[in-house]
């Protein structure tokens, strides 16, 4: 395969989201209730169970940020799962207002450690003649500062990787008319994609349509110097199947699943969609191993 372009997710895939999850979910029950005039131990029980809540319904109560439809599993990830968490208990009538900044002071408060592995896979990556970027709904200055404090001994290296942040993966719409875009340039690509899909054990659809990541994604293969679309020649790794690796692999690409750590561990449903279990590990050399089957077979 003339595969040449890795695209990573940061957050749970690159970093260890299990070890600072307890933390994270602790800050933003704090935030909450100061929010809403109660103290944390006051407001706890009703938090838990809202957690509780979520999690038995997830996989097939999904992620509704900004009134998405469904676009991740509601538990996936703390991040994912404390929004959900909170939105309930505001129709539950429990509290009265969620800070549009809670997610990210719970989230500066405890970053999630690299993968202790990352720089290596990058350095092999990068030997194999591959060009890295990142995409992430993180904000792309907060990766950057962090990928250069870890590979500060390797600036060679640092100054391979490109950055996108902010990808609004989330986000399922359509590339606007007369749009002047990366996108926009691929537009026939991304109209080939069917609205959803069904997977056998989950109950709501997987939306594929999501603009905003295809934007991303264009992009990303724009600052890598490629000419036209690429996603034949891309490997996608992730750790969540409906953000990251679903309309990559719709599109054509290769796709690698990170498996989540307890207490976050990946659904069924998920490891189900992909072509072999070799295509998913638990943790990034799983990726390296990947690349080198695709980079042998015949082209």
């Amino acid at each position: 395969m003339a595969l040449r372009y890795v695209v990573l997710d940061f957050d749970g895939t690159c970093t260890q989201v299990e070890l600072v999850q307890a933390g994270f979910l602790s800050s933003y029950l704090a935030i909450l209730a100061k929010a809403n005039g109660r103290t944390a131990d006051a407001l706890r029980p009703a938090w838990e169970a809202a957690l509780a809540e979520v999690r038995a319904a997830s996989p097939g109560a999904g992620w509704t940020l900004f009134g998405a439809p469904s676009t991740a599993p509601a538990a996936a990830d703390p991040y994912i799962l404390s929004g959900e968490a909170s939105a309930l208990l505001v129709r539950k009538g429990t509290i009265q207002q969620v800070p549009a900044d809670a997610y990210a002071r719970a989230y500066a408060a405890n970053p999630a450690p690299w993968r202790p592995e990352v720089p290596k896979v990058l350095a092999a990556l990068v030997q194999r003649g591959l060009k890295i970027g990142f995409i992430s709904n993180s904000e792309r200055l907060a990766i950057q500062v962090r990928l250069t404090d870890l590979l500060h001994a390797d600036r060679r290296l640092r100054g391979k990787i490109v950055v996108h942040g902010d990808a609004a993966k989330f986000k399922v719409h359509e590339i606007p008319l007369g749009a002047d875009s990366p996108g926009a340039a691929h537009r026939a690509a991304f109209e080939k994609l069917d609205g959803a899909v069904r997977a056998d054990g989950l109950s709501r659809p997987i939306y594929l349509r999501r603009g905003a990541y295809f934007e991303a994604l264009c992009g990303l293969w724009q600052d890598l110097g490629a000419k036209g679309d690429a996603i034949a020649e891309t490997i996608v790794c992730g750790d969540i199947w409906d953000l990251d690796l679903a309309m990559p692999r719709a599109l054509g690409a290769a796709v690698h699943l990170i498996r989540r750590a307890a207490p976050f561990e990946t659904y069924a449903y998920e490891l189900a969609q992909l072509a072999t279990p070799k295509d998913a590990s638990k943790d990034l050399n799983g990726l390296v191993d990947h690349v080198d089957r695709l980079r042998k077979q015949p082209r």
